[in-house]
């Protein structure tokens, strides 16, 4: 009776179970083999056209030579802003396993800072390296706040709050300058001429 040879051959990215040099009476079945994907790869099919990773050849009437492929992952970085900033760099990007995706960094809008991805990366410019997964983050901005402080120089003193937090553009609340018996107002020490004064817009 005739034989026959299978021959089955992994390409990179992954091997093979099973006996891979098999010789096969005319008409009878090869063993099964199967193709099995190193992490990070997928098998894509057979070099003769059989999709499924296990394959068992039956009735073999000829030699059989076929290997299989596989493929590289790949995933999606997406980097995005959340309200009162923007993002520079690519996003999203595609980032092959085990590569390192291309910079990013997060920008905060006038009068707010970043504070933190949400996967609790804490600078603003990031470069994953050894991507082995879909990243999907958002940076979060906090508006500043600034020390509004009112002090009052000899011979006086200050009605209102002192020292105040305003938020970034807010107005701080109203102060007023009062002096002692005998003493006049003359004015604050940026130039302020008022004594009574309500800061607005403060950056």
């Amino acid at each position: 009776i005739n034989t026959y040879t299978a021959t089955y051959t992994p390409a990179t990215g992954g091997t093979i179970t099973g006996s891979t040099s098999q010789t096969v009476n005319y008409a009878a079945n090869a063993t099964t083999v199967s193709a099995v994907a190193a992490t990070g790869y997928t098998f894509t099919g057979w070099s003769d056209g059989v999709t499924t990773a296990s394959r068992t050849d039956s009735n073999v009437t000829a030699n059989i030579t076929a290997t299989a492929n596989f493929t590289i992952n790949s995933y999606t970085a997406t980097y995005t802003a959340g309200a009162n900033g923007s993002i520079t760099g690519t996003s999203p990007q595609s980032v092959t396993y085990g590569s390192s995706a291309t910079a990013v960094t997060a920008v905060p809008n006038a009068g707010y800072r970043f504070t933190s991805w949400s996967d609790g990366v804490l600078t603003a410019s990031r470069t994953d390296s050894n991507v082995t997964a879909t990243i999907s983050v958002t940076a979060n901005f906090t508006i500043n706040s600034y020390t509004a402080t009112y002090a009052a120089g000899a011979n006086g003193s200050i009605t209102g709050t002192t020292p105040q937090t305003v938020t970034y553009g807010a107005n701080a609340t109203s102060v007023t300058a009062v002096a002692n018996t005998g003493y006049r107002f003359t004015s604050w020490s940026d130039g302020v001429a008022t004594a009574t004064r309500t800061d607005t817009n403060v950056t």
